[in-house]
């Protein structure tokens, strides 16, 4: 044989070889479909999915795991409730407004189709509020804002629930909220469409995208709640805790302590997916939960310890159900709570039952 029929020969073979091998769309067809919802990727949310989906996807190849962003993180809830998402971005704040069927979900409870139950806890967010120097005289609390114009963050957003629930309805505040974009926040504070803006640390230490831009590009003046304000935060079960303001910002923020409303973040899923799955992830996390850190400081708490960290979120809102799949992964870590309520439709009910009474 010629050295060149050889080689066509052996080309031959090496190409057959490779179609074989590698996986075609028959195989593709067979991974399960997994959509991540999230908020705009103006957020901090939609950043780190990416890290999150990454390890994901080379933890769980049987998965096709999509990242989705939405306009807000409440349009995600949405889209998840009617079944177009796997798995939720939502927080504390949304989820007990969800199990009400409060603003922003009141009404939309006949086009549900699956509930959102308690199955990976992130990290916490802290909600605080910023003016600009030249006001600090004139908002010394937040008391003084009583009456005024604030960005209470993007309406929809988890944090802007927060606040309202902090502001409005403990503290007894009267602030209007006006809508800007995320980006021109700084030129609405120097224009005085707005008076302050809320914003947010994750894990006390790490700012999102917008309010970094903010940082850069505006003197700042962190806003506190009084200590009556702090007191009946406090009593609700939302008791306020200081900002790293060093490792957060930039700049000096006029005030030698910073207040923020915390609550927890995390990615939810529904009965249709199965127990063994959130059980994967969360082991995934946990064997990963270093190189998460090295990513984002705001992991920082999760990967101090991801079981405890789950415990934790649970116990910022234990009337909502847990997730089989995040019950056995506790279970076996010895942490279970026998009080807690793992999630059947029947458990489901009785929880939103439950929240609307204690809405009224």
């Amino acid at each position: 044989m010629t050295k060149l029929k050889l080689g066509l020969v052996l080309g031959l073979v090496v190409l057959l070889l490779a179609v074989f091998a590698l996986p075609g769309p028959a195989a593709a067809a067979d991974k399960k479909m997994w959509r991540w919802g999230t908020s705009n990727p103006g957020a901090y949310g939609y950043r780190v999915s990416a890290f999150l989906s990454d390890f994901l996807r080379r933890a769980m190849p049987d998965y096709d795991v999509t990242v989705y962003p939405y306009v807000s993180t409440t349009a995600n809830i949405k889209s998840f409730l009617v079944g177009e998402l796997e798995s939720t971005y939502s927080a504390e704040p949304g989820l007990h407004a969800l199990y009400a069927f409060k603003k922003p979900f009141e009404g939309f409870e006949p086009n549900v189709k699956q509930m959102p139950v308690q199955s990976f806890w992130s990290y916490t967010m802290e909600t605080h509020v910023l003016t600009l120097p030249k006001n600090k005289d004139k908002f010394k609390s937040w008391a003084d804002l009583d009456g005024h114009k604030m960005y209470m963050t993007k309406a929809g957003y988890m944090n802007h629930i927060n606040l309202i629930r902090a502001m409005r309805d403990i503290c007894g505040l009267n602030i209007e909220h006006v809508e800007v974009d995320m980006s021109k926040v700084a030129d609405a504070l120097s224009a005085g469409t707005i008076d302050a803006t809320g914003a947010y640390t994750t894990a006390l230490v790490s700012l999102a995208g917008w309010i970094k831009v903010l940082d850069v590009s505006s003197p700042l003046q962190g806003v506190n709640p009084t200590q009556e304000q702090i007191d009946k935060l406090t009593a609700a079960g939302f008791k306020p805790v200081k900002i790293n303001i060093k490792k957060a910002y930039t700049r000096d923020l006029g005030v030698s302590e910073l207040y923020g409303v915390p609550f927890y973040f995390g990615y939810h899923h529904g009965l249709n997916f199965p127990a063994e799955a959130v059980y994967r992830e969360l082991k995934a996390f946990e064997e990963n939960a270093a190189e998460l850190v090295k990513l984002d400081p705001g992991f920082g708490p999760l990967a101090a310890d991801v079981a405890v960290f789950q415990v934790e979120g649970i116990k910022s809102m234990p009337e909502i159900p847990v997730h089989p799949g995040l019950a056995k992964y506790l279970k076996e870590k010895g942490l279970w709570d026998s009080s807690w309520k793992i999630a059947t439709e029947d458990t489901i009910k009785e929880a939103i039952k439950v929240m609307k009474a204690k809405a009224k």
